[in-house]
């Protein structure tokens, strides 16, 4: 066994409807985490980088969290998250339900990815007038993620129109899927302050079986 392999192992599941709750919290968990950092909570301070790696940190956590948020949506409403083993076909194309997969046929070591996620979002819930804001969110938490979590760049062309665009997205996507009310604001620049705060909805969420 390679030692991928067994580490691996470690961390294996088959994931079950009632694990959405467990995503969503470590999503907010990130969430929380992002909005309110700030450059005296960094404490690597040999280089004089601070502000800079608590940007980092800020982008990384966004885009962990908003894979989470979708992994959780789709337990939720009942769809599988693993992935189909090599070599075994299913009579039915993703995204599919739990229940109708036989689970022999699903890889417990791997999920379907950020991508494969957002591209059949659609499917299983209708987003009506903030679809097109939470796939906007969504997709560049998604860039944020892959960047920081590949490589290194000091400087970059910042627009703080971004961030705004990510917490219109989430808080959107909060709406529907979870009927509750999100307040979000990322803290970036001086004296800006940061907001997160979750409080359930009345009305119930649309979905699309």
């Amino acid at each position: 066994m390679s030692i991928e392999r067994e580490i691996k192992d470690q961390y294996a599941k088959f994931f079950l409807e009632e694990d959405w709750l467990i995503f969503k919290s470590t999503a907010e968990y990130y969430l929380e985490t992002a909005a309110k950092i700030l450059k005296k909570d960094i404490q690597y301070e040999s280089d004089g980088l601070k502000l800079w790696r608590r940007n980092v940190q800020k982008r990384l956590y966004i885009g962990i969290a908003c894979e989470l948020l979708l992994k959780a949506c789709y337990l939720k409403n009942g769809y599988c998250t693993n992935k189909v083993k090599d070599g075994k076909k299913l009579n039915i194309k993703f995204p599919f339900k739990i229940k109708d997969v036989n689970k022999d046929y699903l890889r417990d070591d791997d999920t379907f990815s950020f991508n494969d996620l957002m591209k059949k979002l659609d499917y299983i819930i209708d987003f009506g007038n903030d679809k097109e804001i939470v796939n906007k969110g969504f997709r560049i938490a998604k860039v944020f993620r892959n960047k920081e979590g590949h490589i290194a760049v000091l400087w970059q062309d910042y627009n703080p129109q971004n961030f705004r665009d990510i917490e219109n997205g989430i808080i959107g996507f909060y709406k529907i899927v979870f009927n509750e009310n999100l307040k979000l604001h990322f803290s970036i620049s001086d004296g800006e302050e940061a907001v997160f705060d979750v409080v359930k909805m009345s009305n119930h969420c649309l979905l699309l079986y």
